[in-house]
């Protein structure tokens, strides 16, 4: 795991402008990484008070027809379709991969008072065909949240594991702990709002977007562009399984627009993903997470056997 100084630099990097005089929390809103976060920081959270109603949006008519913006891409490259459809389109193409890695890690800062608590992320998710291997692994002083999600066809098997701080290990579990309302695909979806492949709960469409860049061409040949999202109806989705992992009994609110910035290839593929998400709860607490994710396609990725042991960096 990377210092915090580090992880700073590496996220200013891409481009994302620091904010001064305010907490700023930059996260790579996989599904690996957003949901677990919510999960260890969720005992310093209590429910805000406010419109019960706030996130009562029908989602399907927040989406754009995927098919008619690839009829749109043909022959086009992401200059020329223009961010809001490249991010469309890569999500898309992203999540319906036969063969994916996503690997990332990162660091939290949560503050409640003067309580403050440091948690460090490590997670990874390989899809191969039907096959689909999540772990997350967020470690605090007060927290030591530990998951390993196996997923084959429909069937969704879920582990916990042991921390050895000394040997900086994770000792899985061998026998399934699934909860009842997530041990399929389908009722995982039916909770969350998408499927355990959706990397990134955000909505991300022409309804959801308040501003976006151009888009350029890096150092690589690949695309970079920036969106910043509505900061309610784009984060329908991920508060459900914000609220569901940290044990809240409401949501947590956004007090910010959601910016997210992509590296995607040629074919539409992301490559890179960042997001800086300001958001907080009645206490007000502030919660500031800092980390990266990098997407990897079309190799024979090995899905760790249940037995193999993570070691954290």
């Amino acid at each position: 795991m990377r210092s915090q100084q580090e992880a700073i630099e590496t996220i200013d990097g891409v481009g994302i402008p620091k904010r001064k005089k305010r907490t700023i929390i930059i996260m790579v809103i996989v599904m690996m990484l957003g949901v677990y976060s919510g999960f260890a920081i969720g005992n310093f959270i209590i429910s805000q008070r406010t419109d019960p109603n706030r996130y009562n949006f029908d989602v399907a008519a927040l989406m754009d027809d995927v098919s008619a913006i690839r009829l749109t891409a043909a022959g086009k490259t992401p200059q020329v379709l223009g961010a809001t459809k490249s991010c469309v389109l890569a999500f898309d193409n992203t999540f319906n991969a036969e063969k994916v890695q996503v690997t990332g890690d990162g660091l939290v800062n949560a503050s409640v008072g003067p309580v403050k608590v440091a948690q460090t992320i490590d997670a990874r998710t390989i899809k191969v065909g039907d096959r689909l291997f999540n772990e997350n692994i967020s470690i605090s002083s007060f927290v030591k949240a530990t998951n390993r999600y196996y997923v084959d066809g429909e069937e969704i098997s879920h582990y916990g594991g042991s921390y050895d701080e000394g040997a900086k290990t994770v000792k899985w579990n061998t026998t399934a702990d699934t909860p009842e309302d997530i041990k399929t695909m389908t009722l995982y979806t039916e909770k969350y709002g998408v499927p355990m492949n959706y990397y990134m709960t955000y909505i991300v469409s022409s309804k959801t977007v308040v501003e976006a860049s151009a888009v350029t061409v890096n150092e690589d040949g690949n695309y970079v562009f920036t969106l910043t999202l509505d900061k309610v109806k784009s984060v329908i989705n991920y508060v459900k399984s914000m609220k569901d992992t940290g044990g809240l009994s409401d949501y947590p609110d956004f007090v910010e627009n959601p910016v997210i910035e992509l590296t995607i290839d040629s074919n539409y593929r992301i490559l890179k993903f960042v997001s800086q998400e300001v958001y907080t709860a009645k206490m007000g607490i502030i919660t500031a997470s800092l980390t990266g994710a990098l997407f990897a396609y079309d190799e024979d990725f090995v899905i760790p056997e249940l037995s193999e042991n993570s070691v954290i960096d």
